[in-house]
């Protein structure tokens, strides 16, 4: 008797389509959750954790074989991976000389590595597809937006201990993130949701979306970092040039008028709200004038530190195990708080790859700036904006590049989302599909 059903449910069934259809969900939930969780997920062990019990199903259901072969013949795959061997190596040999009780640290460098790697390589997988990565996008900075509400209303209006004027901090990460960290996060998705706003297709209302963008700008200055409003408006400037004046306007204006209200509304916010403390009203009524104050905020003495740490300019120190080597200076100098790594991305790079770790870095930095220019001559600026952002937020903070488990945990976010994508949108021959 003649089978009848129909051919294509038997296709379905075979096993590479059904790893097809299986990793082009697995990819975005894995990649897209942990982008949103700095923002969401309260401690290191959920949201690393999402992107490796995550990141394994997609690993294992995509085939890599087409992906390889473009890495083997991409200049700027090769150029970012020789920069994560290169200081993973540069780490390894030290380990024979390491003290015991820094194997925590190891392990963690070596865990933080392959994070990293399973990170890229999963956004290299997830960029090959312009609609997953407005996807991700809206979900990150809507949900940005969400934690700034929630944290706005709780520290100024509703939790005993806050007062008004007080540095925001994300009270949904760690119970209360770093302001700095809480400053840059918000600021990145701000600058992502300014070039987002400009798709004629928004998966929210309209309303809703400037909200979210005045609301992000503005939590990003009330969290006080300099680093923060440095690295939005660099950002803010790479899109306007991109998108010229009329498509650019937009954010421009958003970031100038949260910027001038933050800095010119403290004496009016304070009188909104008469319970609080006479002494805490003097002090958080002029913003300017405190960021002024805290100057270098101790990071010339750490930088100074870590040069005098090195013991060879061109091969750096490494990265497990050397805290010790430049925190001893530092002893009756710096706040122990500002003592857990070295404040600056690039200087960190430096220092633990040597010149080598820093020009691998700027080869492929280049390779990166480079494909986002051309993906913003084809229409597309979010890239170049946030590498922008991300480039500008590190050059004052951030542990390492060389890995995912560092203490601030935004340098995957900050740095190698935007690049990676950038890589692997702008090549000349990379493929669309775009469907």
């Amino acid at each position: 008797m003649k089978d009848l059903s129909p051919a294509f449910p038997n296709g379905l069934t075979t096993p590479a389509l059904r790893r097809s259809v299986s990793a082009a969900w697995a990819v975005p939930i894995a990649v897209t959750g942990f982008v949103a969780g700095h923002s969401c997920l309260p401690n290191v062990w959920l949201h690393l954790g999402w992107l490796l019990l995550a990141g394994l199903p997609a690993i294992v259901c995509t085939d890599w074989t087409p992906q390889l072969r473009r890495w083997q013949a991409d200049a700027g795959a090769l150029s970012s991976i020789s920069f994560l061997i290169w200081m993973t190596a540069r780490s390894c040999i030290q380990i024979p000389f390491i003290p015991d009780h820094a194997l925590d640290e190891i392990t963690r460098g070596i865990v933080g590595v392959v994070l990293l790697a399973m990170f890229c390589a999963l956004v290299w997988q997830q960029a090959q597809s312009r609609e997953t990565l407005h996807v991700m996008g809206w979900v990150a900075c809507m949900t940005s937006a969400l934690a700034a509400l929630v944290s706005i209303m709780l520290s100024y209006f509703v939790l005993p201990n806050h007062h008004a004027g007080e540095r925001l901090m994300n009270l949904l990460v760690h119970g209360g993130l770093n302001p700095v960290c809480t400053g840059l996060i918000f600021g990145f998705a701000a600058v992502w949701l300014a070039a987002l706003v400009e798709n004629h297709s928004k998966p929210v209302p309209g309303r809703i979306v400037w909200a979210a963008l005045v609301l992000l700008h503005f939590a990003a200055f009330l969290s006080g970092s300099r680093g923060a409003m440095l690295a939005m408006v660099c950002g803010h400037a790479v899109l306007l040039v991109a998108r010229g004046w009329r498509r650019g306007r937009a954010g421009v204006c958003v970031l100038l008028l949260t910027g001038t209200v933050y800095f010119t509304s403290g004496p009016l916010l304070l009188r909104t709200v008469p319970w609080q403390a006479a002494p805490v009203k003097a002090a958080s009524a002029h913003a300017f004038q405190t960021a002024l104050e805290r100057g270098d905020n101790g990071r010339l003495d750490i930088y100074r530190a870590g040069w005098h740490a090195m013991d060879n300019v061109w091969l750096g120190t490494g990265q497990w195990g050397v805290r010790e080597a430049w925190q001893c200076e530092l002893q009756a100098k710096t706040d122990i708080s500002m003592m857990s790594h070295l404040h600056s991305a690039f200087f960190a790079t430096f220092v633990h790859g040597g010149v080598v770790g820093v020009v691998l870095l700027l080869v492929a930095l280049g390779y990166g700036i480079s494909r986002a220019c051309r993906l913003a001559a084809q229409g597309d600026a979010t890239w170049i904006a946030l590498l922008a952002f991300g480039c500008t937020g590190l050059l004052f903070d951030g542990e390492s590049l060389a890995s995912l488990a560092t203490a601030p945990r935004f340098e995957g976010l900050l740095f190698w989302l935007p690049l990676t994508v950038a890589l692997a949108r702008g090549s000349a021959t990379s493929p669309r599909s775009d469907a």
